[in-house]
């Protein structure tokens, strides 16, 4: 296929994203906030936090509880607008649409690379009307960013591992940055990494690229480890006395991981994120004030256990009760799973808008009937790389990263879709596969191609006009004494008018 419909497809992929996450929060009235009926997660949190970085004022009590990389993004994009006081609202989700539809162009670019013509027209189509990367586009949540360098990273990847590949150099240190700076985002994204070397080892063994891969990769994180050790040192000086011990200075990207893997694996544990951890009953009622509020009261010694040593408490809850953990993960997969439920266009056809919306999640659609097809399509597509090692394995890594999030933390609908620019390359190679064998076509076929893009673009225009209908949904959940609606809290989303 010529490089220029190459080029065409990818520029029009991009554009048509973005601009269906700009329309979506007009949409449904939500342009003026940075986050949504369909997500809320930690948006305040991150803000606060981006506020706080401009300001220089300690944030979480000077302790790495969220991962700096979002915030700082926002906080550069203050700076840039002039802005110290508030966040502007139209600049971050400006940044956001064109994070969210630039992760879309690569994908379209990767699916090409990986798996040819047909399976780039598919993800095209695929990427840019996906209800789920849409609202993660338009909410001020961090996996906007972390997709796109996740998608960076794999692209880079291939780029150094594929055969015939000249100067790999290059592309593994650009695939070592792009990750480290993806870590920053998103901790987990270490398992991707490891995975990333594991397919580097077994394709070349010991290699320079690989060394600078590694190199890259670590010297991205060394800012904010000198960072965190800072201020944890700080805040260990600051408060001799007051905790059962000083706290862990090492924290390349958060001191959170503990914590969170004892809370996602207890007895009491739903799969969910939670507070129900039995140890936190020997805390007082002010202790459980401050977790509700995203913060940690470390003068409960039962907290600071679960801070600083919640890995071997919840491993050791794994080993001992190996049949609920079993239970406990089928949850969790069972949770996260609904991220191939979403349906497509700002509307979310095919599945509908109403859900449920669990505790800093997105929402989870109450019909899945597209989750079989979905699920089809993503084996179809592992089916057709299969005599291509090296192009699976990079659609791979990150897929399996998103498996052991899952499975050892939470089941999140969200985080599911921030690994969709690796879904949509496996189900593009399927679909164009199941295409040419009903149809014979080739996707080369240059009348194919202006066929598909000129519908993408037809469906953007679409888009764009219906964008300006009225709709609305209605949220019910659990209420504060105030009589507000706790958004951090388990709701149901319902649509409450149609277009």
């Amino acid at each position: 296929m010529p490089r220029a419909l190459v080029a065409l497809a990818v520029v029009l992929a991009t554009l048509a994203a973005t601009l269906e996450r700009w329309w979506f929060s007009g949409a449904w009235g939500e342009s003026g906030s940075l986050t949504s009926a369909f997500y809320f997660g930690d948006a305040t949190r991150f803000l606060d936090y981006a506020l706080a970085i401009v300001q220089g004022r300690a944030f979480d009590n000077g302790i790495p509880f969220h991962p700096p990389g979002w915030p700082l993004a926002v906080a550069a994009v203050m700076r840039l607008t002039g802005s110290a006081s508030a966040v502007p609202v139209p600049a971050v989700k400006l940044v956001l649409a064109c994070l969210s539809g630039l992760s879309v162009g690569l994908a379209v670019l990767l699916a090409y690379e990986l798996a040819g013509g047909g399976a780039m027209l598919a993800a095209a189509l695929l990427g840019a009307f996906n209800f789920g990367h849409i609202v993660e586009g338009a909410v001020a949540n961090s996996e906007a960013l972390y997709g796109l360098l996740t998608a960076i990273a794999m692209w880079a990847v291939w780029r150094w591992l594929r055969e015939g590949a000249r100067r790999p150099e290059p592309w593994a240190a650009l695939a070592g940055a792009a990750g480290g700076c993806a870590m920053i985002v998103r901790a987990e994204f270490l398992a991707c990494a490891v995975f990333f070397v594991a397919l580097a080892w077994w394709r070349r063994r010991i290699h320079p690229a690989l060394l600078a891969f590694l190199f890259t990769f670590a010297l991205v994180l060394v800012p904010t480890t000198v960072w965190h050790w800072r201020t944890l040192t700080a805040f260990n000086a600051a408060h001799v006395n007051e905790v059962a011990g000083p706290l862990p200075r090492f924290a390349p990207v958060t001191s959170y991981g503990p914590f969170n893997f004892a809370m996602a694996n207890h007895e009491n544990a739903d799969g969910g994120p939670n507070r129900d951890h039995p140890m936190l009953d020997q805390c007082s009622q002010a202790a459980e004030s401050s977790l509700t509020a995203g913060e940690l009261d470390l003068a409960c010694p039962a907290v600071y256990d679960l801070y600083v040593h919640g890995y071997a408490i919840g491993l050791t809850w794994l080993l001992n009760n190996p049949g609920a953990a079993l239970t406990l993960m089928s949850n969790k997969v069972g949770m996260a799973i609904g991220f191939l439920a979403q349906g497509y266009f700002i509307d979310d056809l095919g599945a509908g808008v109403d859900g449920v919306r669990r505790r800093v999640d997105l929402v989870d659609p109450a019909s899945r009937w597209l989750l079989p097809l979905h699920v089809l399509l993503l084996a179809g597509g592992i089916v057709v790389l299969r005599r291509r090692p090296i192009a699976l394995g990079v659609v791979a890594a990150p897929l399996g990263a998103l498996v052991a999030s899952t499975l050892l933390f939470y089941g999140y609908v969200r985080l599911g879709v921030a690994y969709l620019p690796a879904v949509w390359v496996l189900q593009g190679a399927a679909l164009a596969a199941l295409a040419h064998k009903l149809t014979g076509a080739r996707a080369a076929d240059r009348r194919i191609v202006g066929g598909v893009l000129a519908a993408l673009a037809l469906l953007t225009a679409v888009e764009g006009v219906r964008a300006s209908a009225p709709r609305a949904v209605t949220l019910d959940g659990e209420h504060a004494p105030s009589g507000l609606l706790m958004q951090d809290e388990t709701l149901n989303v319902v649509r409450a008018s149609r277009p």
